[in-house]
C-alpha cells in the first residue's frame, strides 16, 4: 500500500486528484467542435485553481501521517462534490425550551384539547 506523510505531501497528492479530475473532463470534450466558452474566462480559471487547492486541503482533514495515497488522490479528485453535498446540508432545527408555568398556575385545557388531535393528525 502507497501511503503519504506530512501535510505538505497530502496536499499536493490532494491537488494532484483536483487536477486529474479537470484533465479528465477536459480529455471527454476534447475533440468536441464547440468548446466551451468559459475556457477563455480568467474567472473560470481561477474557481478551478481555487477548486484544486480545495480537494488538497479537504484530503489533508482527513488526516496527514501514514495516509493511503490513493485515498488521499480521490478525495481530491471528487472535493467539488464533497463540498456541494457539504453546502447542500441543511442546519438541524432547534426547538425552543418549554415554556414553564408560573407556580400555582394551572395549564390551559382547553388549548391541550386542540392540540392534541392536532398532534396526531399531523397539523
Amino acid at each position: 500500500m502507497l501511503e503519504v506523510s506530512g501535510f505538505w505531501m497530502v496536499l499536493l497528492v490532494g491537488c494532484f486528484g483536483g487536477v486529474l479530475a479537470e484533465a479528465w473532463r477536459w480529455y471527454k470534450i476534447r475533440e468536441s467542435p464547440n468548446l466551451p466558452s468559459y475556457l477563455k474566462s480568467p474567472v473560470y480559471w481561477i474557481i478551478t485553481l481555487i477548486m484544486i487547492l480545495g480537494g488538497g486541503i479537504l484530503s489533508s482533514f482527513y488526516g496527514t501521517e501514514n495516509v493511503n495515497a490513493f485515498l488521499v488522490l480521490n478525495i481530491g479528485a471528487s472535493a467539488p462534490l464533497i463540498i456541494s453535498a457539504l453546502a447542500s446540508t441543511t442546519p438541524p432545527v432547534t426547538i425552543p425550551p418549554a415554556k414553564t408555568l408560573a407556580p400555582g398556575t394551572k395549564p390551559n385545557e382547553k388549548r391541550a384539547r386542540e392540540l392534541i388531535p392536532d398532534f396526531l393528525s399531523g397539523r
